[in-house]
């Protein structure tokens, strides 16, 4: 009887968990459709690629199998001797993965999430073919009136203006693929989050259709790197990239160097040949790189203080770093991360509601 009840136990299923990932696969699909929808109707159907990231599926598993494994071994070299054995490893094992709870839970992110990526990095490859870089000097303007008449790179550039601290920058602004990965993996794991790590989830999901593909087509810009090819004007930024320029010689014989420079050039090379590659396409407006790193702040400081300090430092860096580099302008950030705490808002009280019914009606 007992064998019968651990049983059924591990076939439940609860109430937020099932909600939760609905809401999370409706949201994969209405990405899927809207951006096929958008190619098809545009006849760009060629650069439709879901499976661009796919090898990120086997990443992700690995490194998630790693993670357990140490995790558990320094859990289970705590017990007491006559505690351990094959049997307990069998127990914890599932009991803790092998359960329908923890498998849906933590299955629906992971093997939509490549795709979803993949389809995120093929209609940003056409948002120039869909709607033309028209925005720059505007972005430009704007910038210029926040910051009192100035160019915010000038400001970045009197402070973080050497070869040293802008490699620093560099760094940290590349840095920014492995901490978002590193941490969607952590929240995907720890399915015991609960509320807060559902109201990520969700904000991480919506974020990239709408922050990433939706609004980056209404605003679509190129970015100071490119304003002197789609304004016609290189004054303006021109003496920035020279300065970047400069800075990267001082590196050409080392491991470090200012790296944005090379992967500007080959995106303008997938942007001239409209090409769909890993990592292909340009937009300035809004910013997915300060976006992202402004909701793992949000979501952190909720889960650890000091966690939560050091992903607000993080934000800073890419703010920062997205001007000084040339990638985006000020505003690209401002907005991104104003779009960002209301979208973080709102799905908290999503995620809210979901886990109060769930509570109400005693299954908690």
């Amino acid at each position: 009887m007992d064998n019968v009840a651990i049983f059924k136990g591990r076939l439940e299923v609860e109430r937020s968990t099932l909600q939760g990932n609905i809401i999370l696969l409706l949201l994969f699909a209405t990405q899927a459709g809207a951006v096929y929808f958008t190619m098809w109707s545009q006849n760009l159907l060629s650069h439709f690629k879901p499976t661009l990231y796919e090898n990120i599926l086997l990443v992700s598993l690995g490194v998630v199998l790693f993670v357990k494994g140490i995790s558990y071994l320094l859990r289970y070299v705590n017990y007491d001797r006559d505690k351990r054995g094959l049997a307990r490893v069998k127990d914890d094992f599932l009991g803790g993965w092998m359960n329908a709870n923890y498998m849906i839970a933590f299955l629906v992110p992971v093997l939509f999430l490549p795709t979803f990526i993949s389809l995120f990095s093929s209609m940003k490859s056409i948002i120039h073919l869909v709607q033309p870089f028209y925005l720059d000097e505007v972005f430009m303007k704007i910038d210029r009136f926040l910051h009192f008449g100035v160019d915010p790179w000038r400001i970045t550039h009197s402070i973080f203006g050497t070869a040293s601290l802008s490699v620093m920058l560099n760094f940290f602004y590349n840095l920014w693929f492995f901490i978002m990965f590193s941490y969607v993996l952590w929240q995907i794991i720890n399915v015991h989050l609960g509320r807060s790590r559902l109201q990520f989830l969700i904000a991480f999901v919506i974020s990239w259709p709408l922050i990433g593909s939706l609004l980056a087509v209404l605003l679509s810009s190129a970015g100071p790197v490119y304003y002197g090819d789609i304004v016609g004007d290189a004054t303006i930024f021109g003496p920035m990239m020279d300065a970047l320029a400069t800075f990267d010689k001082e590196y050409e014989d080392s491991f470090f160097g200012i790296y944005a420079l090379g992967t500007q050039d080959m995106l303008w090379a997938d942007y001239l040949k409209n090409d769909t590659d890993i990592g292909s396409g340009i937009s300035a407006m809004p910013s997915m790189h300060v976006a992202i790193a402004a909701l793992l702040y949000f979501s952190a400081r909720e889960t650890n203080r000091y966690i939560g300090h050091g992903m607000l430092v993080f934000l800073t860096l890419i703010q920062i770093g997205s001007v000084h580099l040339g990638w985006h302008y000020a505003i690209d950030g401002y907005v991104s991360i104003l779009l960002i705490w209301m979208l973080w808002k709102c799905c908290g009280w999503l995620a809210g509601r979901i886990y109060k019914e769930q509570s109400e009606s005693g299954l908690e």
